[in-house]
């Protein structure tokens, strides 16, 4: 498995259900990719600012979103190619 560090802004849909954030779509260099599933999601801190960090499928690989509470930002911070 190939790791590629990135930290580069992304656009991203999501669904909201049951007090849950689920990334369904995500934009990333002009391409968009359908979230087959999400395999894990967890919070931290960057500073005081709260981040969720959501693991998700797709196409094959997989990747590390993370969401800027605050800014109401999101990244694509890691790609790992299967």
């Amino acid at each position: 498995m190939q790791q590629e560090r990135l930290q580069e802004p992304i656009d991203v849909a999501v669904w909201f259900s049951q007090g849950q954030v689920i990334p369904r779509h995500f934009r990333w260099v002009n391409r968009t990719y359908a979230v087959d599933q999400v395999n894990q999601r967890w919070t931290g801190k960057n500073g005081g600012i709260q981040i969720r960090y959501f693991a998700v499928s797709a196409v094959g690989n997989a990747y590390k979103l993370a969401f800027n509470t605050k800014e109401l930002t999101w990244q694509l911070e890691e790609a790992y190619a299967v």
